[in-house]
C-alpha cells in the first residue's frame, strides 16, 4: 500500500506546484503563458511528480514499462538494477535534481535558436515546453521526498551528508523552479512569431 500511497502523494503533490507555478505565470508572465501548450505540460509535469503509473492498469506495453510508470528522479532504480553503477543507486545526485530539464531546456533553445528563420519547428516547442514542466514536475517530486524523508531521518542523497543533501534540494529547487519561470518570462519580450 505505501508504493501506491507515496505514488498518489508524489501526484497530489506535482498537481498542487504546478496549480502555483501556473498562476504565478498567469500574474506575472501572461504573454509567456499562452505559449505554452497547457496539455502537454501537465503530461509532463505529472511525469516528473508521480510518473505516468497509471498508465500501467492499461496494459499498452510501451506506455507500461518502468520510464513511463516512475517519475523521472526514480530512474536511478532500474538503471541501477540494470548497470549496477553505484552512483545510481536511489536518490542519486544526479537523478534527484533539476539537471536532465535544465538539460532538455537548454538543448531546446539551442535548437530554437539556431533556425534563423521564422518559422521554428515544432519539435522544438514541446521539447521547450516539456523540459519546463518536467522541471516543475521534479521539483515537486523532490519537495515530497524532503516533506516525507524528513519523517524518517532526514533527506539524504545517496552518499552525502544530510547538510550537503539539503544544500543540493535547494540548489535544485531554485533552479528547477526559477529557470522555467524566467524562460517564460522572458517569451512576453520575444516577438510572437518567434515563439
Amino acid at each position: 500500500m505505501y508504493l501506491s500511497t507515496d505514488k498518489l502523494m508524489h501526484f497530489v503533490v506535482g498537481l498542487a506546484v504546478g496549480v502555483g507555478f501556473w498562476q504565478l505565470l498567469e500574474r506575472y508572465a501572461k504573454g509567456g503563458v499562452r505559449r505554452i501548450n497547457p496539455i502537454w505540460f501537465l503530461i509532463m509535469l505529472i511525469w516528473g511528480a508521480s510518473g505516468l503509473f497509471f498508465f500501467r492498469k492499461l496494459h499498452i506495453p510501451v506506455l507500461s514499462n518502468d520510464f513511463f510508470y516512475m517519475a523521472v528522479p526514480d530512474w536511478d532504480i532500474p538503471l541501477y538494477n540494470w548497470t549496477g553503477l553505484r552512483f545510481l543507486i536511489h536518490r542519486s545526485w544526479l537523478f534527484h535534481s533539476a539537471l536532465f530539464p535544465i538539460g532538455l531546456l537548454l538543448f531546446s533553445l539551442w535548437g530554437m535558436n539556431r533556425r534563423q528563420s521564422a518559422s521554428i519547428s515544432p519539435v522544438w516547442k514541446w521539447l521547450r515546453d516539456g523540459a519546463m514542466a518536467l522541471s516543475v514536475g521534479i521539483s515537486a517530486h523532490l519537495i515530497w521526498d524532503a516533506l516525507l524523508s524528513e519523517t524518517k531521518g532526514g533527506f539524504m542523497i545517496f552518499g552525502w551528508n544530510h547538510f550537503t543533501s539539503l544544500a543540493w534540494l535547494a540548489l535544485n529547487l531554485i533552479l528547477g523552479l526559477g529557470i522555467p519561470f524566467v524562460v517564460i518570462l522572458s517569451m512576453d519580450f520575444v516577438p510572437r512569431n518567434g515563439n
